[in-house]
């Protein structure tokens, strides 16, 4: 079938919502979230409609830094899957990348996703980093000892766990990236000056950390450790969730020998992901 690719419309949100629903389990974030997207600078929310103008896929495109841009949120309904729409949206992303000044391009898709892997691979894209999405309530039993457990971090402790990270082998597997929740970007010496400013460097005995906190729980971003550590690092999450009262800990980890199997070790449930990349 024949479709235009154009930029999306806030009257586009109602029409996009209706056949999102059910994209996974729980819904979809994309009705929810697309009206203030339109509004975001530094990028682009597209979206191929029918010739009743009518929207039948979405997708987004970020900048976050002058050189890389990270694709998103792309659907496609249901009813127009498997018509080359999703790789056309993805190409119109890339050259808005492009044209602005972006150097590589990436995304990130679950490993047990295979249709979607695909076609990444037949636009271009090559395998990156991977990472294991890891969610866990808050301990319930024996607690770390104070001197093992998590307390926030000055700039001196930043320069520490940066110079270390920055030749560990979990930044060799993250490719130099920091997560920014399901967006991936290179890191650099400033996100931990931010976090530290923001009180969300942490570091005890078992190392250092990015942790944002919400009504929802932890998200870690960035995280600095050794194999042997890597168990202290993460109770100290729980532990501090305890004293929280609710939610749960999510974390995106770089997937080395050891780091998923500390992690299952905790209590953590993982979930594997793949970033792809593309040289503009």
């Amino acid at each position: 079938m024949s479709f235009l690719i154009r930029p999306a419309r806030a009257a586009d949100v109602a029409s996009i919502g209706r056949w999102t629903q059910d994209t996974f389990t729980w819904g979809d974030y994309v009705p929810e979230m697309m009206g203030s997207w339109l509004e975001e600078a530094d990028s682009l929310v597209i979206v191929s409609v029918n010739g009743d103008d009518i929207p039948i896929g979405l997708s987004r495109v970020q900048l976050l830094s002058p050189t890389e841009a990270w694709l998103s949120a792309t659907r496609v309904h249901p009813d127009h899957r498997r018509s080359g729409m999703g790789m056309a949206m993805n190409d119109h992303a890339v050259e808005w990348a492009r044209s602005h000044g972006a150097l590589v391009a990436r995304l990130v898709i679950e490993e047990s996703n295979e249709a979607a892997s695909g076609q990444v691979l037949r636009s271009g894209y090559r395998p990156g980093s991977r990472w294991a999405y890891a969610t866990a309530p808050a301990s319930t039993g024996r607690r770390l000892p104070p001197e093992q457990r998590l307390k926030a971090g000055v700039t001196v402790d930043a320069d520490a766990a940066w110079t270390f990270w920055s030749q560990s082998d979990l930044a060799h597997a993250a490719r130099d990236l920091i997560s920014l929740g399901w967006r991936w970007r290179k890191a650099s010496r400033d996100d931990l000056e931010r976090a530290v400013n923001a009180h969300n460097f942490l570091q005890s005995s078992g190392g250092w950390l990015v942790a944002e906190s919400d009504e929802e729980g932890i998200s870690v971003r960035w995280l600095a450790t050794t194999a042997p550590d890597a168990p202290f690092l993460l109770q100290g999450l729980r532990d501090l969730l305890r004293d929280r009262g609710s939610g749960r800990v999510e974390a995106m980890v770089p997937v080395t020998v050891w780091s998923v199997e500390a992690l299952l070790r905790e209590g953590y449930e993982v979930h594997p992901v793949q970033i792809y990349s593309k040289a503009l």
